[in-house]
């Protein structure tokens, strides 16, 4: 029947797109909505690494990272169905995490700042890897800046992880947290000076590194 066949070209051709090695992540959700398990396993092979990273940056220690990661995409896969097209699928999924990340941290309870996961989030790239002395003053940095985001409220270090260390827009940020964007900036205000303050000492001696860690706000909003 020429109805079907053009309906089965359809399907195959939207199996195609997200076969597609750089199919976009809407059309891979969409095709696992669908119930096609490949879609879905590219999906979390594409962001596991960045659902590992912000999982250390949002204080997940390093030993518990992969589990609470598991987490994450169980919750994906529970709640895919519910997944809008249109949506960003890479926002969900970030919003997915910071969830996940803040239920952990409810059950463990706050630990001490040398337990966390901040340090292993905040490590350079293998390729960037600074010298000998560089990598002394970043590791004092990293373990200030460990210290210093444990006095944030979760919603200010959700923020300032997204949007700092993460790199998001205001708006990407605001998606993920399901806030106004005028929110995100008043939490990231507030986080900016109070590491800021904090690592005011240490600005002395190293001041480039701080400015590219907390940034003043200067130069974006």
């Amino acid at each position: 029947m020429p109805a079907s066949g053009a309906v089965q070209r359809g399907q195959e051709s939207g199996l195609a797109s997200y076969r597609n090695p750089e199919a976009s992540d809407e059309t891979l959700a969409r095709a696992a909505q669908q119930g096609e398990v490949r879609a879905l396993e590219t999906l979390l092979d594409r962001h596991q690494s960045k659902v590992l990273r912000v999982l250390g940056f949002l204080g997940v220690p390093a030993q518990d990272c992969e589990d609470v990661a598991q987490e994450v995409f169980v919750r994906v896969f529970r709640h895919l169905k519910s997944f809008r097209a249109g949506k960003s699928f890479g926002a969900w999924i970030y919003r997915v995490t910071v969830n996940a990340a803040h239920d952990y941290r409810t059950r463990r309870g706050r630990r001490a700042a040398g337990e966390t996961g901040w340090q292993d989030g905040l490590e350079a790239a293998p390729d960037e890897r600074p010298g000998p002395a560089e990598s002394a003053r970043e590791r004092e940095l990293r373990e200030a800046l460990g210290q210093a985001l444990e006095t944030l409220t979760e919603r200010e270090r959700s923020v300032f992880v997204l949007r700092e260390l993460e790199g998001l827009e205001t708006a990407d940020v605001a998606r993920s947290l399901g806030i106004s964007a005028v929110t995100v900036r008043r939490h990231l205000f507030r986080a900016r000076r109070r590491l800021r303050t904090i690592l005011a000492s240490l600005e002395k001696k190293n001041p480039l590194s701080v400015e590219r860690i907390v940034p003043d706000g200067s130069s974006h909003g």
